[in-house]
């Protein structure tokens, strides 16, 4: 959430207005580090995880799901939340899964590690907030 934020600010608002859970669709996208969604051709897979194997690095992942995020803008913007999570679950149009159209897209994108462990930093501590305002009394 919070790097949707910093890089498609309009779409994080429409998500903040629906009250749109990014967990819900993004969860299984990083969980399968993109393996198993269902409309994204395996030649786009390979190449990301080509992209994985060559940096070292989970950048690639934050930056493809921020690109797919940034492809589907201008339908997700014409969405309520159930029409959001329809689409997202199942990508109707998979044109923007191919890899001539996702890859060069994604790697546009600026992701640097200095922002993940800012945002790792920020998640951490809202987690631990969290946690102080749902203790039990002893």
């Amino acid at each position: 959430e919070n790097l949707i934020k910093q890089k498609l600010p309009v779409l994080a608002d429409h998500f903040q207005h629906y009250d749109l859970n990014v967990g819900l669709f993004a969860l299984g996208w990083f969980q399968t580090l993109f393996l198993y969604l269902p409309s994204m051709p395996s030649t786009t897979v390979c190449h990301i995880w080509d992209i994985w194997l060559v940096e070292r690095s989970f950048k690639i992942f934050f930056r493809i799901g921020t690109a797919i995020l940034f492809l589907s803008q201008p339908t997700l913007l014409n969405h309520d939340d159930d029409g959001m999570m329809t689409y997202l679950n199942t990508f109707p149009d998979a044109t923007l899964m191919r890899r001539d159209i996702l890859i060069p897209c994604a790697l546009q994108i600026k992701i640097t590690n200095r922002m993940l462990v800012e945002i790792e930093k920020e998640v951490t501590m809202n987690a631990e907030m969290d946690a102080e305002h749902h203790q039990f009394p002893p």
